[in-house]
């Protein structure tokens, strides 16, 4: 594929309030994932994969020093050569989420203009999925439409009041949006991936700009599916629509179970993340573990059952981990008991300490703190 022919924006413009304090110091596209991956890192490799190689983020200025850290000259997905451009881009919130300023337009149209490209990939950071794009891209360029739209049929349950609900024809055309049906189990969620003929993009992106209070890209692109009919296109692979504490947790589970593992992070496409060099994790004589996954650089003394840590952890001797999400850096002491957590980056958790929430209620324990004392739920 022709790289200076694609354009792409990565948009993280949803906030939830259902994170609990997850996202107060970084934002949602920059969560852990898995033990070693961030979610952005899906985004991005599917870009990469499909050989587009001109990006640009839009993020809420508030909390974007973790995204600089993250991905740095861009080199693991492809963005650090001489034909590579990326860039990011900083929002204040008026008026609601909804609601962008100028200075948002300006830079998102000033970036558009000047790419040159005839399609732009709009993508959004709280899906999580390892799409072709040159699929979607082929098809689109078949069907010679403005815009083509990503779905996915999803359970009720999956969905939240952010999500859109798509209304399609027969012929794969979006006719409509609708509320949830009573009679059906599963719904046509609209993932929030778009193709877009890039010179009609930056003419309604210019009629959009001169309202009185013009909507952020995503929130345009929603409304542009409708009024011009575009083709819906069918994502059938795994995906999890991360809304709330309780959806992000579900999605690294999943992770443990073997066919949604293969199915997201070994399809025909592979996924890049920032590389460290680290020594392997070592575990003790006196470590028990069942159904877990570790990354690099971790030791592990206690019992670790149905859970995922990150790099660069210390689980103590009689410490027991069960179905907990475990960010880099944390210390578990001696004899703790965790039980249905996700533990932020940097915890150190006293020796005895019993922390535990369920399954449906995840404990989260917020970033760098010390725990001397019982969380139960």
């Amino acid at each position: 594929m022709k790289i200076d022919k694609y354009s792409a924006i990565l948009g993280n413009a949803i906030g939830y309030n259902d994170m609990s304090g997850l996202t107060d110091k970084r934002p949602l596209a920059n969560l852990p994932f898995d033990g070693k991956y961030r979610l952005i890192d899906f985004q991005l490799s599917s870009l990469a994969n499909a050989g587009i190689r001109s990006v640009y983020g839009i993020f809420r200025g508030q909390n974007i020093r973790s995204v600089f850290d993250h991905i740095r000259s861009g080199r693991e997905w492809g963005f650090h050569t001489l034909l590579s451009h990326y860039f990011l881009g900083f929002y204040n919130t008026v008026g609601g989420e909804e609601v962008a300023d100028r200075d948002y337009y300006e830079q998102v149209l000033t970036y558009l203009k000047r790419s040159g490209s005839n399609q732009t990939i709009y993508m959004t950071c709280d899906i999580l999925c390892n799409i072709n794009l040159e699929e979607v891209i082929h098809l689109h360029n078949a069907s010679k439409r403005n815009i083509t739209v990503v779905y996915k049929k999803l359970p009720k349950t999956s969905l939240s009041p952010a999500n859109e609900i798509l209304a399609i024809d027969d012929f794969d055309n979006i006719v409509g949006k609708k509320e949830m049906s009573e009679g059906s189990d599963l719904e046509p969620m609209s993932v929030d991936i778009y193709v877009v003929n890039t010179p009609w993009l930056i003419e309604k992106l210019e009629e959009e700009s001169k309202q009185e209070n013009p909507r952020k890209l995503r929130y345009l692109l929603r409304d542009l599916i409708v009024t011009e009919e575009s083709l819906a296109f069918e994502y059938t692979g795994y995906l999890a629509n991360i809304c709330s504490v309780k959806s992000y947790y579900d999605a690294n589970m999943d992770m443990l179970d073997p066919q949604k593992f293969y199915s997201l992070l070994y399809s025909n496409q592979k996924v890049y993340t920032r590389v460290k060099n680290e020594e392997s994790t070592y575990f003790d004589q006196s470590s028990k573990v069942s159904n877990s996954q570790f990354a690099s650089g971790s030791v592990i003394k206690g019992q670790v059952d149905h859970s995922i840590v990150s790099r660069g952890c210390l689980i103590e001797e009689g410490a027991q981990v069960v179905g907990s999400l475990i960010f880099p850096k944390v210390t578990i002491g001696q004899n703790v008991v965790l039980e249905y957590a996700i533990v932020d980056k940097g915890v150190t958790i006293d020796a005895g300490v019993t922390i535990r929430g369920t399954a449906e209620q995840p404990v989260v324990v917020s970033k760098g703190q010390r725990v001397k004392e019982d969380i139960i739920v």
